[in-house]
């Protein structure tokens, strides 16, 4: 994949446009019905908002000040792993085992197991960044397959589904488009 991010992204990247004030308003309430009002005040300081659609699965990358924030596909709408940690005191952040991280990072789901904390609690189909123990670097975005409370007291199954994680097949194109 990554040759194909160095060849400018012209076989990546279908079409992309800045979004005009209605449709940010639109976009800032999606924002707002997904991550609640804080996640739209931390995104109220941008003032340039382009959509990039691709042909990555589909996917639209929403950039603030041209910096990737946002991934969008089937999966779901939710932070891209370059730019989580300005949420990270709002979304809930899941510090996992690091003999886990390996296996994340090829596109594990987060098993129940190998969850060591939460920086709060969290419910089923919530979006939550995940950290490794031993430096809480967020590597990969995911979404709840069970609560909290459930992983803590289960402490078995699959907990969270891996949405985007570092060095998937978005991750060269995110590098790509950091300034």
């Amino acid at each position: 994949m990554s040759f194909y991010v160095d060849v400018m992204n012209r076989r990546v990247i279908k079409t992309r446009y800045r979004l005009s004030k209605k449709d940010v308003k639109k976009f800032l309430e999606k924002v707002k019905t997904y991550f609640g009002e804080p996640a739209v005040e931390i995104l109220a300081n941008f003032k340039n908002i382009e959509k990039i659609e691709t042909r990555l699965k589909d996917a639209s990358v929403y950039l603030f000040d041209k910096k990737p924030i946002f991934l969008e596909y089937k999966e779901g709408f939710f932070p891209t792993i370059l730019h989580a940690n300005i949420f990270k005191h709002i979304l809930p952040v899941v510090i996992v085992d690091m003999g886990a991280v390996p296996h994340i990072v090829n596109g594990a789901d987060i098993m129940a197991p190998g969850i060591r904390k939460t920086s709060k609690e969290f419910s089923e189909n919530e979006i939550v960044l995940v950290a490794d123990e031993e430096k809480e670097r967020i590597f990969c975005v995911g979404k709840a397959l069970m609560s909290s409370n459930d992983v803590f007291s289960l402490k078995r199954g699959r907990a969270i589904k891996n949405l985007h994680h570092v060095k998937d097949a978005f991750w060269d194109f995110l590098l790509s488009l950091r300034t």
